[in-house]
């Protein structure tokens, strides 16, 4: 589509050139002097959270302004990123600026792939009303340049990288995921590496979620201090927690040794919490009891007097609000979480931060943080290895599980038309207006009417070549998508990722948007902010300078980019939305019991699943597979260690649905799927996460992928459980292959591998033919008038299955066994 672009619209694109530039340099009046007038002195205080900011993702900036007028005034901040189109995407934010007072305040932006720029800009602009107050109008226009600030080289995590936070400057062993050899960018004895943005505080974070999407887990790990205190979170921070967590973030609050802000004190986290009774400190307390949550040696010497933190969830507590996840040989709760939208928080009651935990570098993540986050794989120290490890492990094969994305909403039909239609149409002009017609002329004795005959050929081909143009250009707006679509069982509220190719047919702007236009209210229920920006693929080759001749800029509310009017030249342009909300579709849910007339239970017995569900969803879901999280692995020994095993016990279904897919409507019974039986009716997937690692493409070879775009999507969601490495082996399924994604990050299912539950996966798809408005669950509008839609959707849903915490080894274990507990069906 994009040659098709550049070559229908070169002709227009020249004639308004000059009008756009125009237009374009209007948009920064008074900006003549490169550093403005120097009224606004800017210093960036954090580029991104904890100052990591990633290729690929969202970005929060932290800008403190410091204004040297004589009077208060609005002004503009910005920044501005080019696009894939060669615009100029400017985010803003209005700000009211206090003269003679510093004030600090976040911008927000999506960062390229391919940053081409060599510094992140920061313009203050005096802000003159404008009149609009429409989508990237914000009311007000740009207008002289006050001061400037760059940071030059910034540095910046690559794609590929796993972000996690920490507030407080201890980091409680979770540090250890960031341990790599020689500074390579993986896990020497795993996959994604994970580096931690330490030192944050309720002052440092940002204040909008979209500064958080970069994290996949946050750990609050002090609170003693005030700047630590949730207390000391302003609402909007409060809330941007909250949002992040709604759509899939993990909050893991660990309990401070004295007094206590999170269940004593009052703060604007406190409705997010798991709902409990007022928890139980002990002092003096031997960490003994619980060496094998600590460390996986039997030598190592653990205080003794500790202290540790007990829960007991509330009576009236509701299903999915008080979940045990660890407790003691005891059957004392010391780790408890709550289940908000697609995410998750998790109260800690072991005081990690204890100085003599940290003198040992404990806890370790293996006995620990493995079973709190949902990660697999030994985290070995580099004194722990041997030379020939050492030397393994500098050499990996990187397989890619979230590329090509753009292809799969590339809107290739008319493209390939268009190309014949003009090949054609020069062919017959270059037979009949060079030497055919010259032929015909001189046997006609006319060859002195050559240069007419020519000149002739030129108009009546150029207003063939015009109108078959016209003919072939589309004329409706259009989507096509490929979406991740996720929600919980129990959770009024799904989210979404999409990746969109918009069909915007006329000249000028247009203004996309998430928001129903009909919809007037600020926040409305059951809708959450979302995020809307253009998008470019990891592995474009589009050059920063390249695109339109009339580049010209447009304006981004950073702080709610839900709508952005952009420029368009009857041409396609790409967007990437996080959304989060109430969808139309309506998803799998168990069966109505028409004796109780409520919906009934699926139970969970061994590694079965006995019920029945159904779904609304607006078409058949295809390639379905069902992961079975039925327990977790026993506790380890003294000095016994996990080793490469998952966290939890898992069976991985393919069920083969009648037909091919299961239609909306359908009821189908679990049973028939999770067992083993005559009938064949489902297929086991008992390697899948050893075998799925060949569904990655690997870049540096001829040889091409197993699987399917969306085969290697449903792959990448559950990378933190794929077997870790098993080098020296050429004929290893695994050997030292390393599973990379760059697009899926806050996306990894590995938490809920931490707890009982069912997970489903399918992909529906909506045909070109098809297109309708509810075809992608993602709400699209374009100049007020929803979308018609066409594409694929990762359908996800997860059912909660009631809690089952870890138990000891040797423990006896009440769960009764089943006889599929001898089949070879169980990842471990």
């Amino acid at each position: 589509m994009r040659c098709w672009k550049h070559t229908l619209n070169m002709i227009a694109v020249i004639i308004v050139m000059a009008t756009n530039s125009a237009n374009s340099h209007a948009q920064i009046d008074g900006a003549t002097d490169a550093q403005g007038t120097g009224e606004v002195q800017l210093s960036i205080l954090n580029l991104g959270v904890g100052g990591m900011i990633r290729a690929g993702d969202w970005a929060g900036i932290q800008i403190q302004m410091l204004d040297q007028g004589s009077s208060q005034r609005e002004v503009i901040l910005r920044v501005t990123i080019r696009d894939s189109d060669g615009d100029d995407a400017q985010y803003d934010r209005v700000v009211s600026a206090n003269p003679g007072l510093p004030q600090s305040f976040w911008l927000y932006c999506w960062v390229p792939f391919q940053f081409g720029q060599a510094s992140f800009e920061i313009h203050a602009f005096e802000a003159e009303e404008s009149g609009g107050t429409e989508a990237g109008q914000l009311g007000y226009r740009a207008g002289r340049l006050l001061g400037v600030v760059s940071q030059y080289n910034p540095v910046m995590q690559e794609p590929w990288i796993a972000i996690g936070g920490m507030v407080g400057t201890r980091q409680l062993g979770i540090e250890h995921y960031g341990m790599t050899i020689d500074n390579r960018t993986w896990k020497p004895l795993g996959h994604e590496l994970i580096r931690i943005a330490p030192g944050l505080t309720t002052l440092s974070l940002p204040d909008r979620w979209q500064g958080l999407v970069p994290l996949d887990f946050l750990v609050w790990g002090s609170s003693t201090l005030r700047e630590h205190d949730p207390s000391t979170l302003s609402p909007e921070r409060a809330r941007a927690l909250r949002h992040w967590v709604q759509q899939g973030g993990h909050l893991i609050v660990v309990m401070p040794p004295s007094d206590d802000p999170w269940y004593s004190g009052t703060h604007p986290l406190r409705n997010i919490l798991p709902d409990i009774q007022r928890p139980q400190r002990r002092d003096g307390v031997d960490y003994n009891a619980i060496r094998q949550l600590l460390t996986e040696s039997a030598d190592i010497e653990l205080p003794k007097n500790g202290t540790l933190t007990t829960f007991t969830p509330a009576s009236d507590a509701e299903p999915g609000t008080s979940i045990p996840v660890l407790k003691t040989r005891a059957g004392e709760t010391i780790a408890i979480r709550r289940l908000v939208g697609s995410g998750m928080v998790t109260v800690v009651g072991i005081n990690l931060g204890q100085g003599e935990l940290r003198r040992l570098g404990l806890p370790e993540p293996e006995p620990f943080w493995h079973r709190i986050l949902g990660m697999r794989g030994d985290v070995k120290r580099t004194a722990e290895m041997d030379d020939q490890l050492l030397s393994d492990v500098r050499s990996r094969t990187v397989l890619e599980f979230d590329t090509n994305i753009s292809g799969e909403i590339a809107k290739t039909g008319r493209a390939i038309q268009g190309v014949f239609f003009g090949l054609i149409v020069f062919i017959i002009y270059w037979i009949i207006a060079g030497p055919g017609g010259f032929a015909l002329l001189k046997s006609q004795k006319k060859s002195q009417h050559a240069w007419v005959g020519f000149v002739m050929m030129i108009a009546v081909f150029t207003a063939l070549s015009w109108m078959g143009a016209s003919m072939l250009r589309p004329k409706k707006v259009n989507i096509t998508h490929l979406t991740l679509f996720e929600q919980v069982y129990g959770q009024s509220t799904g989210r979404a990722r999409s990746w969109m190719s918009a069909m915007l047919p006329s000249y000028g702007q247009s203004e996309v948007s998430l928001r129903d236009p009909d919809d007037d209210s600020v926040m409305s229920t059951g809708r959450m902010a979302s995020l809307i920006t253009p998008w470019q693929p990891s592995t474009s080759s589009a050059s920063f300078v390249s695109g339109f001749p009339d580049n010209t800029g447009y304006r981004i509310e950073s702080r709610s980019p839900e709508s952005i009017k952009v420029p368009t030249r009857a041409t396609v342009k790409d967007f990437r939305a996080d959304w989060g909300g109430v969808s139309k579709w309506s998803m799998p849910h168990p069966v109505i019991d028409t004796v109780a007339f409520e919906e009934s239970k699926l139970q969970l017995v061994g590694t079965e699943i006995h019920g029945q569900l159904e779904h609304g969803l607006p078409g058949e879901l295809k390639d379905l597979m069902f992961v079975i999280v039925s327990r977790q692995t026993p506790i380890r020994s003294e000095g016994q260690g996990i080793g490469q095993a998952l966290i939890s016990r898992v069976t991985t279904w393919s069920p083969q649905v009648p037909g091919g897919g299961w239609g909306p409507g359908e009821v189908i019974s679990l049973l028939d799927y999770t067992k083993l039986s005559d009938t064949n009716r489902t297929s086991s997937k008992s390697d899948y996460f050893t075998t799925a690692i060949k569904q990655g493409v690997d870049a540096m070879s001829l040889q091409g992928s197993r699987g399917s775009v969306m085969d290697r999507l449903m792959a990448a969601r559950m990378i933190s459980q794929m077997q870790p490495p098993r080098y020296g082996s050429l004929t290893d399924p695994v050997g030292n292959r390393l599973a990379h994604r760059r697009q899926l990050h806050g996306w990894d299912l590995g938490m809920w591998f931490t707890q009982p539950c069912l997970i489903v996966m399918g992909v529906l798809e909506v045909e070109a033919n098809d297109a309708n408005p509810d075809g992608s669950p993602v709400p699209f509008f374009v100049n007020g008038k929803p979308v018609p839609a066409s594409g694929k959707t990762l359908v996800t849903w997860i059912y909660p299955f009631p809690p089952n915490p870890p138990r000891y080894a040797g423990v006896f274990d009440p769960e009764p066994e089943t006889e599929n507990d001898s089949l070879p069906l169980i990842d471990e």
